[in-house]
């Protein structure tokens, strides 16, 4: 009997370039899953480039703009007041500017896939990182020193009161001597005769506005050569009102009542007869005096850690001596305006206090105005903030 049997013959392998050997079946597959993946791979980095590129880069100037803004100026008003809190405790006040920011953007880009014969799945993710990289600049050296205890020039004040910023308090604020009259700098003892003093000083300012509100004078620079000098010259033809003002003012000022324009100076010795001594505050000198509204713990006022101005509280009007008011509480405070932590307690302005406010804005602006933000040949700290 003859018996026949058939043979399935086992199909032939193929030889690659590296003597590797696959099946056709094999090949197939291995085929269908790099033409996926780099299907996959080109997509996602069509997609990571287009969306960096058209979306990210545009809709962050906005936002970074102005959350840096205000992270910028938030942190200046801090610096402020800590250190009028410093000088109030007779600490030194420090000063740090930002001197750059620069942003950079890292994206994270994320691909899987996976798959059994004949089918794929996989997912795409991107996301991005902000790493900002922020410089300080210390302030300090000869030049800081210098500004901080130079007397703050008369044509910044000028110019404030000219956009209308209030009169008696920048002149408060800002002035240290009017002829024999001189401010007060808040000894830690006052006596009576120094109050006396003081309610003379306030008494001119008074008569200063007044004559500002009706016109009664005007201050200008000179001509020419005597373009560096500055005058102070009352109404010529007032009326009744106005010249009564005139006479008082040139009384508390022991001025010459025939003169009618004089010129300011500095020099306390010597006056002449057509010259009003106007000498002003330093901006050390005016964060010093500002620090005498901060107010104590009572803790800190047991331990002695600051001196206490015994004859602050008796003075009538106090808020025009002192137009800033800080105030100090053991928790954070919840409606301030800006606040830092010292020596375990929070110091303060009330969001409701728009006197202090604007007292300490005009701190603000004269520190701007005097103080130089990037010195030279100083150290930068650069800071990774991300």
């Amino acid at each position: 009997m003859h018996h026949s049997r058939t043979v399935k013959a086992n199909p032939l392998p193929c030889v690659g370039t590296n003597n590797e050997i696959y099946m056709p079946q094999t090949l197939h597959k291995n085929n269908f899953f790099r033409k996926l993946v780099t299907r996959f791979l080109a997509t996602f980095i069509i997609t990571l480039t287009l969306s960096a590129c058209s979306s990210l880069g545009t809709d962050r100037v906005v936002p970074d703009r102005f959350d840096y803004n205000q992270a910028i100026g938030q942190s200046a008003n801090q610096q402020m007041l800590l250190n009028l809190v410093r000088l109030r405790y007779r600490d030194v006040p420090v000063f740090l500017a930002v001197s750059s920011v620069l942003s950079q953007y890292v994206y994270l880009g994320r691909a899987n896939i996976g798959g059994a014969a004949g089918t794929a799945n996989g997912g795409l993710s991107f996301s991005y990182m902000d790493r900002p990289t922020i410089s300080y600049t210390p302030l300090s050296g000869e030049e800081f020193a210098q500004q901080l205890l130079t007397p703050i020039p008369s044509a910044s004040i000028f110019s404030l009161a000219q956009s209308g910023w209030p009169a008696g308090q920048l002149m408060m604020m800002s002035f240290e001597r009017l002829n024999h009259l001189k401010n007060t700098a808040f000894d830690p003892n006052l006596n009576h005769a120094k109050i006396i003093k003081m309610k003379e000083f306030e008494l001119a300012l008074h008569l200063i506005v007044k004559l500002g509100a009706c016109n009664g004078f005007d201050s200008y620079h000179g001509i020419g050569k005597d373009a560096k000098n500055r005058y102070f010259a009352f109404e010529q033809n007032p009326d009744t009102e106005t010249q009564q003002l005139i006479d008082q003012l040139k009384k508390v000022l022991h001025l010459d009542s025939s003169i009618s324009v004089f010129r300011i100076t500095d020099r306390h010795i010597n006056r002449n007869p057509d010259e009003i001594i106007l000498k002003l505050r330093s901006l050390l000198t005016l964060m010093g005096f500002l620090s005498h509204g901060v107010e104590v713990p009572v803790d800190h006022m047991q331990e002695e850690l600051v001196e206490f101005d015994k004859g602050v509280a008796n003075i009538e009007n106090n808020d025009f001596f002192i137009p800033l008011h800080v105030y100090s509480s053991e928790d954070k405070p919840d409606n301030a305006f800006v606040a830092i932590e010292y020596r375990d307690y929070w110091f303060y302005l009330d969001h409701s206090d728009h006197a202090s406010i604007q007292a300490f804005g005009l701190l603000t602006y004269l520190y701007m105005l005097q103080a130089p933000q990037s010195p030279g040949n100083v150290p930068l700290l650069t800071i990774p903030a991300g």
